[in-house]
Protein backbone atom coordinates (compact mmCIF):
# COMPACT_ATOMS: atom_id res chain seq x y z
CA UNK A 1 0.00 0.00 0.00
CA UNK A 2 1.11 3.59 -0.71
CA UNK A 3 0.46 6.77 1.23
CA UNK A 4 1.78 10.28 1.55
CA UNK A 5 4.45 10.68 4.18
CA UNK A 6 3.11 12.73 7.11
CA UNK A 7 4.08 16.38 6.75
CA UNK A 8 5.95 15.70 3.50
CA UNK A 9 5.49 15.80 -0.25
CA UNK A 10 6.96 12.31 -0.59
CA UNK A 11 5.04 9.08 -1.16
CA UNK A 12 5.91 5.92 0.75
CA UNK A 13 5.11 2.28 0.12
CA UNK A 14 4.68 0.15 3.23
CA UNK A 15 3.64 -3.32 4.27
CA UNK A 16 0.35 -3.69 6.08
CA UNK A 17 1.03 -3.83 9.81
CA UNK A 18 4.53 -2.37 9.39
CA UNK A 19 3.89 1.34 8.94
CA UNK A 20 6.47 3.85 10.09
CA UNK A 21 5.47 5.16 13.50
CA UNK A 22 5.20 8.41 15.40
CA UNK A 23 8.82 8.07 16.59
CA UNK A 24 10.08 8.63 13.04
CA UNK A 25 8.00 11.78 12.56
CA UNK A 26 9.09 13.20 15.93
CA UNK A 27 12.76 12.54 15.22
CA UNK A 28 12.52 14.05 11.74
CA UNK A 29 10.98 17.23 13.18
CA UNK A 30 13.74 17.45 15.84
CA UNK A 31 16.62 17.29 13.36
CA UNK A 32 18.82 20.32 12.75
CA UNK A 33 21.14 19.53 9.87
CA UNK A 34 24.11 21.90 9.43
CA UNK A 35 24.38 23.59 6.04
CA UNK A 36 27.81 22.21 5.07
CA UNK A 37 27.05 18.55 5.82
CA UNK A 38 28.16 16.18 3.05
CA UNK A 39 27.20 12.75 4.39
CA UNK A 40 24.42 11.48 6.67
CA UNK A 41 23.89 7.90 7.85
CA UNK A 42 20.42 6.68 8.78
CA UNK A 43 20.90 3.59 10.97
CA UNK A 44 18.08 1.03 10.67
CA UNK A 45 16.32 2.90 7.91
CA UNK A 46 13.40 0.42 7.76
CA UNK A 47 11.17 1.46 4.87
CA UNK A 48 13.15 4.67 4.38
CA UNK A 49 10.76 7.17 5.95
CA UNK A 50 13.47 9.03 7.90
CA UNK A 51 15.75 9.11 4.86
CA UNK A 52 12.93 10.66 2.84
CA UNK A 53 12.40 13.33 5.50
CA UNK A 54 16.15 14.01 5.51
CA UNK A 55 16.12 14.58 1.76
CA UNK A 56 13.84 17.59 2.33
CA UNK A 57 16.21 19.09 4.91
CA UNK A 58 19.52 18.78 3.09
CA UNK A 59 21.22 18.12 -0.23
CA UNK A 60 23.82 15.94 1.49
CA UNK A 61 24.39 12.31 0.54
CA UNK A 62 22.15 10.05 2.67
CA UNK A 63 23.13 6.44 3.34
CA UNK A 64 20.39 4.25 4.77
CA UNK A 65 21.61 1.11 6.57
CA UNK A 66 19.16 -1.79 6.90
CA UNK A 67 19.91 -5.31 8.15
CA UNK A 68 16.70 -6.99 6.95
CA UNK A 69 16.84 -7.98 3.29
CA UNK A 70 13.07 -7.75 2.79
CA UNK A 71 13.02 -4.19 4.08
CA UNK A 72 16.02 -3.31 1.94
CA UNK A 73 13.98 -3.98 -1.17
CA UNK A 74 11.11 -1.92 0.22
CA UNK A 75 13.30 1.09 0.94
CA UNK A 76 14.92 0.81 -2.49
CA UNK A 77 11.43 0.92 -3.99
CA UNK A 78 10.60 4.02 -1.92
CA UNK A 79 13.78 5.79 -3.01
CA UNK A 80 12.94 5.07 -6.64
CA UNK A 81 9.29 6.03 -6.14
CA UNK A 82 10.42 9.52 -5.13
CA UNK A 83 13.23 9.79 -7.71
CA UNK A 84 15.92 10.13 -5.05
CA UNK A 85 18.43 7.57 -6.32
CA UNK A 86 21.03 10.33 -6.79
CA UNK A 87 20.85 11.38 -3.14
CA UNK A 88 19.90 8.29 -1.12
CA UNK A 89 22.01 5.13 -1.12
CA UNK A 90 20.85 1.96 0.63
CA UNK A 91 23.26 -0.51 2.21
CA UNK A 92 21.77 -3.86 3.18
CA UNK A 93 24.06 -4.78 6.06
CA UNK A 94 24.35 -4.95 9.83
CA UNK A 95 25.39 -1.42 10.81
CA UNK A 96 27.76 -2.80 13.44
CA UNK A 97 29.81 -4.48 10.68
CA UNK A 98 30.01 -1.45 8.37
CA UNK A 99 33.09 0.72 7.96
CA UNK A 100 32.63 4.48 7.89
CA UNK A 101 34.99 7.30 8.84
CA UNK A 102 34.58 11.02 9.52
CA UNK A 103 30.80 11.04 9.05
CA UNK A 104 29.09 14.42 9.48
CA UNK A 105 25.72 13.30 10.89
CA UNK A 106 24.22 10.00 12.05
CA UNK A 107 20.51 9.57 12.86
CA UNK A 108 18.78 6.60 14.42
CA UNK A 109 15.38 5.50 15.65
CA UNK A 110 16.71 2.45 17.52
CA UNK A 111 14.93 -0.45 19.22
CA UNK A 112 13.85 0.70 22.69
CA UNK A 113 13.78 -2.52 24.69
CA UNK A 114 16.54 -4.70 26.11
CA UNK A 115 16.44 -8.43 25.57
CA UNK A 116 16.34 -10.62 28.67
CA UNK A 117 15.06 -14.03 29.69
CA UNK A 118 11.73 -12.42 30.57
CA UNK A 119 11.38 -10.46 27.33
CA UNK A 120 8.18 -11.09 25.40
CA UNK A 121 9.60 -11.10 21.88
CA UNK A 122 7.18 -10.60 19.01
CA UNK A 123 7.05 -13.63 16.71
CA UNK A 124 7.17 -11.35 13.67
CA UNK A 125 10.88 -10.88 12.96
CA UNK A 126 10.58 -7.36 11.53
CA UNK A 127 8.62 -6.09 14.53
CA UNK A 128 10.88 -7.90 16.98
CA UNK A 129 14.04 -6.34 15.54
CA UNK A 130 12.44 -2.88 15.42
CA UNK A 131 11.35 -3.01 19.07
CA UNK A 132 13.99 -5.14 20.84
CA UNK A 133 17.78 -4.89 20.94
CA UNK A 134 18.25 -8.23 19.19
CA UNK A 135 20.70 -6.93 16.59
CA UNK A 136 21.48 -3.41 17.82
CA UNK A 137 22.21 -3.15 21.57
CA UNK A 138 22.33 0.44 22.79
CA UNK A 139 25.93 0.27 24.03
CA UNK A 140 27.22 -1.11 20.71
CA UNK A 141 25.21 1.45 18.75
CA UNK A 142 26.63 4.41 20.67
CA UNK A 143 30.19 3.05 20.53
CA UNK A 144 29.93 2.55 16.76
CA UNK A 145 28.37 5.97 16.19
CA UNK A 146 31.19 7.62 18.11
CA UNK A 147 33.78 5.70 16.11
CA UNK A 148 32.19 6.70 12.79
CA UNK A 149 31.60 10.41 13.48
CA UNK A 150 34.16 13.09 12.74
CA UNK A 151 35.09 15.49 15.56
CA UNK A 152 32.14 17.86 15.91
CA UNK A 153 29.87 15.44 14.04
CA UNK A 154 26.27 15.14 15.21
CA UNK A 155 24.18 12.19 16.36
CA UNK A 156 20.39 12.38 16.66
CA UNK A 157 18.20 9.73 18.26
CA UNK A 158 14.83 9.15 19.91
CA UNK A 159 14.39 6.83 22.88
CA UNK A 160 12.49 6.17 26.08
CA UNK A 161 13.01 8.55 29.03
CA UNK A 162 13.44 5.57 31.35
CA UNK A 163 16.78 4.88 29.66
CA UNK A 164 18.07 8.46 29.64
CA UNK A 165 20.54 7.91 32.49
CA UNK A 166 22.01 4.90 30.69
CA UNK A 167 22.18 6.84 27.42
CA UNK A 168 23.95 9.75 29.14
CA UNK A 169 26.53 7.42 30.70
CA UNK A 170 27.22 5.64 27.43
CA UNK A 171 27.51 8.91 25.53
CA UNK A 172 29.96 10.25 28.10
CA UNK A 173 32.03 7.06 27.95
CA UNK A 174 32.23 7.31 24.16
CA UNK A 175 32.99 11.03 23.84
CA UNK A 176 29.53 12.10 22.70
CA UNK A 177 28.40 15.27 24.44
CA UNK A 178 24.63 15.60 24.76
CA UNK A 179 23.77 19.07 23.44
CA UNK A 180 19.96 19.17 23.10
CA UNK A 181 17.23 17.22 24.88
CA UNK A 182 13.48 17.45 24.38
CA UNK A 183 10.87 15.37 26.18
CA UNK A 184 7.65 14.39 24.43
CA UNK A 185 4.47 14.00 26.53
CA UNK A 186 1.16 12.53 25.34
CA UNK A 187 -0.74 15.04 27.52
CA UNK A 188 0.30 18.03 29.63
CA UNK A 189 -0.12 16.21 32.94
CA UNK A 190 1.19 12.82 31.79
CA UNK A 191 4.81 11.64 32.08
CA UNK A 192 7.00 11.86 29.01
CA UNK A 193 7.07 8.72 26.88
CA UNK A 194 9.77 9.79 24.40
CA UNK A 195 12.98 11.77 24.62
CA UNK A 196 14.74 13.38 21.65
CA UNK A 197 18.52 13.74 21.88
CA UNK A 198 21.20 15.53 19.89
CA UNK A 199 24.88 14.75 20.60
CA UNK A 200 28.16 16.11 19.30
CA UNK A 201 31.40 14.14 19.02
CA UNK A 202 33.93 15.62 21.49
CA UNK A 203 31.65 18.58 22.13
CA UNK A 204 31.51 20.74 25.24
CA UNK A 205 29.50 19.43 28.19
CA UNK A 206 26.66 21.93 28.00
CA UNK A 207 23.06 20.79 27.52
CA UNK A 208 20.11 22.77 26.16
CA UNK A 209 16.89 21.40 27.66
CA UNK A 210 14.14 22.44 25.27
CA UNK A 211 10.51 23.09 26.13
CA UNK A 212 8.55 19.83 26.21
CA UNK A 213 6.44 18.81 23.24
CA UNK A 214 2.84 18.06 24.27
CA UNK A 215 0.98 16.01 21.68
CA UNK A 216 -2.68 16.10 22.77
CA UNK A 217 -4.99 18.64 24.40
CA UNK A 218 -7.71 16.17 25.37
CA UNK A 219 -9.54 13.21 23.87
CA UNK A 220 -6.74 12.78 21.33
CA UNK A 221 -7.12 16.29 19.93
CA UNK A 222 -3.70 17.53 18.82
CA UNK A 223 -2.13 20.60 20.38
CA UNK A 224 -1.35 23.45 18.01
CA UNK A 225 2.33 22.47 17.83
CA UNK A 226 1.48 18.83 17.17
CA UNK A 227 -0.89 19.88 14.37
CA UNK A 228 2.01 21.62 12.66
CA UNK A 229 4.04 18.41 12.85
CA UNK A 230 1.43 15.83 11.90
CA UNK A 231 -1.19 17.66 9.86
CA UNK A 232 0.60 20.21 7.68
Amino acid sequence: MKRQLIGSKHIIKQERGHAFNIDTVLLAHFLKIPYRVKQIIDVGTGNGALALYLSELTSAKIIGIEIQEKRCQLVLDNVALNNLENQIEIVCQDYLTTTFHHVDVIVCNPPFFKVSENSRLNLDEATMMARHEVALPLEKLIAKVSSDLKDGGKFFMIHRPSRLFEIAQLCHDHHLAIKRVRFVHPYLHKPANHVLIECRKNGEQEISLEAPLILYESHHEYTEEAKKIFME
